[in-house]
């Protein structure tokens, strides 16, 4: 099959950096102009940070509730009454009308506190019911909605199944009644954010339409007869998030109540998708950025207080290398951040393609610095900060930190299958069918942007590696697409695919980098350039690791050894030598 994926980032009115990045084209016209936050709009954000941090300090012990896995029980009225659940909603409906870069601060400025409390906002604000306002007509389901924006109830989202979020179908099921007026649910969701503390949840259900099948979106009230949250979920981290698997038993929901959209053949609604893509920004760009903001801040105090005999640690080549690698990736989180959230606006681009890109740019940069602080600290870094408080050193919270990073390589999507599904939905969407600018991703490389950037030489020479390598990246997409002219078989080299999508990622945000450093100077107090120097040298050496895991892609014996072990036919010996059932769990 070459059909064509569908693709919902795509626009044929307003330009995607990464999509021309794709084709073979480092569009420099588009990021040399980058966007900044203008000044009114910061002050706005600061000052609902002000009023957010001091209700944090207030309500939270993000010691206590890490340790006892409990939330202030208070804390969601408390968040209502100030309008934090409601960060982007006007204030007619008793919003704070922020902007999607203040909302992102907010979460980041939660998350550097207390993660779980980041996670109840992210929800609420990105992917609960609310955000969905903008999108949904007049009429009775918008006037629901409304009222309960207006009265301040939390919400959540329930996609994830038991089966499994990768499947494409839904297999909670809407089925209507004999008059129309309702549709019955019956099925099951898990790891749904805010589930034991929201007054309603928007869930996807599949719904039989003639012949087909069509996913859609339902909004319902969680103290419909049904209706049941059957668990609450506690994990490595997050510890006190309100997470939940919900049951139906033929859960009545008005036909109002579901969301009308066109035609489509996802197993997401196309909003629901809208709000995922952009909601992720939030739930996992902001905790990111934090943690690696705080790794930042807590490196510089542990260097800066330590020696080795008498040598201050500081002075070490290492030591200054580590130190440096964690302020560039800031520097380049930072960038990806505003450029998913204001180049729409200021640009114009379509950052679409970033939002998507961004999930795991994101959380695996904010891993690299989490994982590069703990070695740093050593057992300091490794001993819980109760610990640490009560032998008088500074109570850093890195053990926690860590937990929690790693829990944002899961969330929104494990990394290693966010990397295959963009490569089928976006890398090579651009593909299939043969692209038509084939004979341009053949032709050399267009260095004039060198002539145009405002860089050192250091970096010139990262912009020309980055033009250079965007075509090698494109032609390496066109050969594979005439290699494979059937999309599926190339789709089933899965190890093939990944370092490909890790290369785009990379170039894309090496570009963004060098598109920002261009725009502040070589000189002056906003010069950023050393800055991009570190980050581009060291992404470089990430792009040189992924070509060569691309192209040692093939492994038979791989799919050999694999084989004969979920079989049972081999390597038994290799299993645990306690004999029966040697896990603990649940005992």
């Amino acid at each position: 099959m070459n059909e064509r994926p569908l693709n919902p980032w795509y626009s044929d009115e307003t330009p995607s950096f990464l999509e021309h990045l794709y084709r073979g084209e480092l569009r420099w016209d588009l990021i040399s102009r980058f966007p900044r936050q203008d000044p009114a709009d910061r002050e706005a954000g600061d000052r609902a940070l002000t009023a957010f941090s001091d209700l944090l300090r207030e309500r939270v012990d993000p010691v206590e509730v890490d340790a006892t896995g409990v939330l202030p029980p208070e804390l969601p009225e408390a968040l209502a009454a100030g309008g934090f659940d409601r960060l982007q909603v006007p204030p007619s409906l008793g919003g704070l009308g922020l902007s999607a870069l203040n909302t992102f601060r907010v979460v980041e400025a939660a998350a550097g506190w207390s993660m779980p409390t980041a996670q109840i906002l992210s929800v609420q604000n990105t992917i609960g019911v609310g955000p969905f306002l903008p999108a949904l007509p007049p009429g009775p389901l918008r006037d629901t909605v409304e009222a309960r924006t207006r009265s301040g109830v939390f919400s959540g989202n329930g996609d994830t199944e038991p089966q499994g979020a990768a499947n494409h179908k839904r297999f909670t099921t809407a089925t209507p009644t004999e008059d129309g007026a309702a549709f019955l649910l019956n099925g099951e969701k898990v790891f749904t954010g805010n589930a034991p503390i929201a007054a309603m949840v928007n869930v996807t259900a599949t719904v039989r339409e003639g012949d087909s099948e069509r996913v859609r979106l339902f909004f319902v009230d969680t103290d419909s007869p049904g209706f049941r949250v059957s668990a609450h979920h506690e994990f490595m981290g997050l510890k006190g998030f309100p997470s939940g698997a919900l049951t139906f038993e033929d859960v009545r929901v008005p036909a109002h109540m579901m969301m009308v959209e066109g035609e489509h053949n996802r197993r997401l609604t196309p909003e629901l998708y809208r709000r995922l893509v952009v909601g992720r920004v939030h739930t996992i760009g902001a905790p990111s950025l934090a943690f690696s903001r705080l790794c930042l801040e807590w490196a510089r105090d542990f260097v800066n207080r330590r020696q080795i005999d008498e040598r201050p640690l500081g002075s070490y080549d290492e030591i200054q290398r580590n130190v440096a690698d964690t302020l560039s990736e800031v520097f380049a989180l930072e960038t990806l951040t505003q450029w998913c959230l204001l180049a729409e606006d200021q640009v114009p681009a379509n950052p679409g393609f970033e939002q998507v890109a961004a999930k795991n740019l994101t959380s695996l940069t904010a891993w690299r610095v989490v994982e590069r602080t703990m070695a740093l600290y050593g057992a300091e870094g490794y001993e819980t900060e109760r610990s640490k408080a009560r032998r008088g050193v500074p109570p850093v919270p890195l053990e926690r930190a860590f937990r929690e990073a790693r829990g944002l390589r899961i969330s929104g999507g494990v990394d290693f299958m966010m990397d295959i599904w963009m490569a089928h939905k976006a890398v090579f969407w651009c593909y299939y069918p043969l692209p038509a600018n084939a004979e341009a991703i053949e032709a050399e490389p267009d260095l004039s942007c060198l002539d145009e950037a405002d860089l050192t030489e250091a970096n010139l020479d990262h912009l020309r590696f980055a033009v250079t390598g965007t075509k090698t990246f494109a032609r390496t997409c066109l050969e594979l697409a005439r290699r494979y002219p059937d999309q599926d078989e190339l789709f089933e080299q899965e190890r093939l695919l990944i370092p490909l999508t890790q290369i785009g990622n990379e170039l894309l945000l090496m570009s963004l980098v060098l598109g920002r450093t261009s725009s502040l100077g070589t000189s002056g107090p906003q010069s950023t350039q050393d800055l991009a120097d570190v980050y581009c040298a060291q992404a470089r050496l990430r792009i040189a690791d992924a070509w060569r895991r691309h192209h040692a892609a093939d492994s038979p014996a791989a799919s050999r050894a694999a084989g004969q072990w979920l079989s049972g036919e081999r390597w038994a010996d290799l299993l645990p030598d306690m004999p029966g059932d040697a896990s603990p769990a649940g005992k």
